[in-house]
């Protein structure tokens, strides 16, 4: 039965692989806006990802591990961090002029140190909070941590609160107000294909 840790590492290694995709200037040069789509593709998803990271597993951390608030402070931290480095690729991306003298691959180097950095102090998060977790409680915690996934901001907001009350409402708000920008710039967010594959969702 697959674990939330299982869970955490399988979409971990398929934002790797969006992340990539993204990086890879000359993967859509002979399809016009390929290089977008994929950007966006990659942004989108950890965007989601770390959204459903601070909105579910940090409340469960707090709850269940000692010392679990400064768990969930110095995670936040981290992936704040990692949204500001993904603010900066979505703003070049789209032509803002003081990120286009920057070199992409610069960019995408930033982006994947701190996608490197925040992925290994989540699996280390997940590991120890298994460790004090019933497995219906993991299981339940595992359905929430996909479903919010699936419904999350699209785009990186590293000023707003991610924790707390005022965390779940930001989250929401902006899950909102992602849709409308989102439409407005044309940007492909859905997943070119399932990201994750397990045994509840395999045909």
């Amino acid at each position: 039965m697959p674990t939330l840790l299982h869970e955490v590492e399988a979409r971990q290694t398929a934002l790797l692989g969006l992340l990539e995709r993204a990086a890879n200037r000359d993967s859509g040069a002979d399809q016009p806006g390929e290089m977008r789509v994929n950007a966006d593709r990659f942004l989108a998803a950890t965007s989601r990802h770390l959204a459903a990271s601070t909105g579910v597993l940090l409340p469960a951390v707090k709850d269940h591990l000692a010392g679990g608030g400064g768990e969930v402070r110095d995670f936040a931290r981290r992936c704040k961090r990692l949204e500001r480095t993904l603010v900066t690729a979505h703003a070049k991306l789209y032509g803002q002029a003081q990120c286009t003298s920057e070199p992409w691959s610069s960019v995408w180097s930033t982006v994947g140190d701190q996608l490197a950095q925040t992925a290994r102090a989540e699996r280390r998060l997940v590991a120890t909070l298994g460790e004090h977790l019933d497995s219906e409680t993991e299981a339940r915690l595992r359905h929430r941590f996909t479903s919010t996934v699936g419904s999350s901001q699209t785009r990186p907001h590293p000023h707003l609160p991610h924790t707390g009350v005022a965390g779940r409402v930001a989250r929401w708000l902006c899950g909102k107000i992602d849709l409308v920008w989102d439409e407005l710039q044309g940007r492909v967010t859905s997943e070119a294909r399932p990201l994750v594959r397990t045994p509840d969702n395999t045909a």
